[in-house]
């Protein structure tokens, strides 16, 4: 029998002006000399509210600002001053790519799941305690025990697995509410595709990419109940973040995008949505604005309910939904305007050479002859079908 597994961070703290405390956490988990790396819009809005919650604890600290690009060089220069600095945890401020680069600086080992075998590296990082302080709730990243490693040009170079998800994260919903609200929608749709792939791995028996193991009965309930809060609370969050407020509708979809959601893709896994979102990298050039991973895998989500061939009604309840919050439903609300054949048929073949879809019903689990794992032309009309039910139910709300 398949070993089933449940993964996670150590501890997660959330709430407003929650930074206050972070000295006491500290004191719980026992560390005494933190390395804080800060992106520089993050050092200037929670480097003071920080410093002063060590210092009312007499936590000895030092802080490094974030190069701006989670390479094997940022790292390596991060890993090197937390060494010489003998500190003792990796605190992490900022967006993605500032989480990704502390993560892996503070990891102790690490795999390289991109090279085929994959590379074990017994000491890659400094191997500290990993703290998390996302400022912004645009992806479910910072609960994971993985990170992208890009190259100079902006590529991903690899993808890390580390043993253990981070020791804390710790969300400040105050920050959260003052940061872009396009941003929690992002968060949004990044959550999203949570239940409905944790649902396709589960029913094709598939494995999950962050246990390689199957999901726990515990693990579905959170990816569905990340679901339900969203439906429940999602347009309430997005007032309440318009406002600059952190409210109890913000709080629940924080929780949801951050904690739940991150939980939920580990757990159960990845599926068609994914694929899709990251086939859209492939044609970045075509897009009049750049979208966000989470408005790609938003829309991701909805195709992937197209090609479970999901009813009318369900339909109209995820694309109200995403109406409702300003995530895009048609290739114009992406920011693809010309989405023509050629620009589909690129995003389509990425798709279906991606592994994460081998847990789709109807995929293969080798590579075809072409190298796909799933048909690609399935997913082209998929993607036109999106297009075209997310018009029509634009004007069929508006009528």
């Amino acid at each position: 029998m398949t070993l089933k597994v449940l993964r996670s961070p150590l501890r997660y703290v959330q709430g407003p002006n929650a930074l206050v405390h972070m000295g006491e956490q500290l004191e719980m988990l026992g560390i005494k000399n933190p390395l804080i790396l800060a992106s520089p819009s993050a050092k200037k809005i929670v480097g003071p509210v920080l410093g002063r919650a060590l210092e009312e604890k007499k936590i000895r600290y030092a802080t490094i600002e974030f190069g701006g690009q989670c390479s094997f060089k940022e790292i390596e220069r991060v890993k090197n001053a937390c060494l010489a600095g003998d500190h003792d945890a990796i605190i992490n401020c900022g967006g993605g790519k500032t989480v990704d680069t502390g993560r892996a600086a503070a990891t102790g080992p690490a795999t390289n799941v991109q090279k085929n075998p994959p590379e074990f590296i017994p000491k890659f990082g400094a191997g500290v305690a990993c703290i998390n302080v996302p400022t912004v709730a645009a992806t479910d990243g910072s609960t994971s025990a993985s990170a992208l490693v890009y190259s100079d040009d902006g590529t991903v170079e690899a993808l890390l697995k580390f043993p253990t998800n981070p020791t804390m994260v710790f969300v400040d919903t105050a920050v959260i509410a003052k940061s872009p609200v396009r941003l929690l929608v992002a968060g949004m749709g990044d959550a999203l595709n949570t239940h409905f792939e944790a649902d396709m791995n589960h029913r094709t028996a598939s494995l999950s990419v962050g246990t390689r193991a199957l999901s726990t009965i515990t693990g579905r309930a959170l990816a569905k109940l990340c679901l339900d809060i969203l439906l429940e609370f999602g347009l309430q969050a997005k007032r309440e973040a318009e406002a600059g407020i952190p409210g109890p509708g913000l709080e629940a979809v924080v929780e949801a995008s951050v904690l739940l959601s991150g939980l939920g893709f580990e757990n159960c896994g990845l599926s068609a949505a994914h694929a899709v979102a990251h086939g859209f990298d492939h044609v970045r050039e075509s897009f009049d604005r750049p979208p966000y991973h989470g408005e790609q895998s938003g829309f991701g989500t909805l195709t992937q309910l197209i090609l479970e061939a999901r009813s009318p009604a369900f339909l109209d309840k995820i694309f109200g939904f995403c109406k409702a919050v300003g995530l895009p439903t048609t290739f114009e609300e992406l920011g693809l305007k010309n989405a023509s054949d050629e620009v589909l048929e690129k995003v389509a073949d990425a798709a279906s050479r991606s592994q994460l879809i081998q847990s789709m019903i109807g995929a293969r689990k080798e590579r075809d002859a072409e190298g796909r794992f799933y048909d690609n032309w399935e997913i082209f009309n998929a993607l036109k079908a999106t297009d075209v039910y997310g018009r029509a139910f634009a004007r069929r709300s508006s009528s």
